[in-house]
């Protein structure tokens, strides 16, 4: 085995396990070439024998992984341009394999309308963006079940409030999305895993939480970032340090922990960036119609 070893156009790594018996006729290397940003992965099946192995090429050579930055030359590899083409198809091939394996069939997953969406999103997110947290053992009857849906009262209480100041079209927007989040959770904590009810649910909630986020951030860019309330903005900070650390702990109760968090300080952030926007509103309507 050969230790890694450092090229002057980018770190290079190769091991060379030799001697070892080929029984595929014809096949004498197995190469595989990777790199970071400007890279394109390369699996190509080498079908030189070379007559300087073993006396004629015959039977037995050196198989080899090797790993390089392309930009630098592949030192011993023989290959030339004419191999660049096929090395293209077989990546191809090789990434198209790998996502058809793992890629989910949605089309029987209650979609409807919404099913070119879902696929769009399963794909550009390599099925990331409808997967969601085990709960287990946790449902919507247990102590912690019951606790972590009640946070989602959180978003009507905010919506609420602002209504009544006021503010209906966030306050409306913030009570939609918390009644999608409570049905989210409750159909997550329900059917448990890799469940269509709760890929539905999960995309709708997608659309209802942004549309109370957007509008959140359309109201902050027309106050102007001075005008922004300091607690608005430290909750926002932390409602996003909540739901990172939800996604790094995304099962049971920690995760039940942190997303509470996330629904707690994002209810609280809509509420005072909506009380602002609200007080900046009428200040001007007070300056335009009032008189001096």
């Amino acid at each position: 085995m050969r230790a890694p070893r450092e090229s002057s156009t980018g770190f290079q790594t190769s091991f060379i396990l030799s001697g070892s018996s080929i029984s595929t006729p014809g096949v004498s290397s197995i190469r595989i070439s990777m790199a970071g940003s400007k890279s394109r992965s390369i699996i190509s099946l080498n079908r030189r024998f070379s007559n300087d192995i073993d006396g004629g090429g015959c039977g037995r050579a050196p198989n080899f992984l090797y790993m390089a930055d392309p930009s630098s030359p592949a030192e011993g590899t023989g290959q030339d341009d004419e191999d660049i083409p096929k090395n293209h198809q077989a990546t191809e091939s090789f990434r198209l394999d790998i996502k058809q394996k793992y890629q989910r069939d949605l089309s029987n997953d209650g979609f409807g309308a919404f099913l070119p969406i879902a696929e769009k999103v399963d794909e550009i997110t390599g099925g990331w963006g409808l997967s969601y947290a085990d709960l287990q053992p946790e449902t919507p009857r247990t102590p912690l079940g019951i606790a972590f849906l009640a946070t989602n009262g959180f978003y009507a209480f905010a919506g609420l409030a602002l209504g009544v100041k006021g503010e209906w079209f966030l306050g409306t927007l913030t009570e939609i999305a918390g009644a999608v989040s409570f049905w989210y959770h409750y159909s997550q904590l329900e059917f448990g895993k890799d469940r269509s009810e709760v890929r539905l649910a999960l995309l709708t909630d997608y659309f209802t939480a942004g549309a109370a986020l957007i509008t959140g951030g359309i109201y902050m860019a027309q106050m102007g970032i001075q005008s922004v309330p300091l607690d608005a903005v430290v909750a926002g900070i932390l409602a996003v340090l909540f739901l990172t650390f939800s996604w790094v702990w995304e099962f049971g109760a920690p995760y039940l922990f942190w997303h509470s968090l996330w629904h707690i300080m994002t209810a609280y952030t809509g509420y005072a960036v909506g009380k602002a926007h609200l007080a900046g509103t009428m200040g001007i309507l007070d300056t335009l119609f009032l008189p001096s």
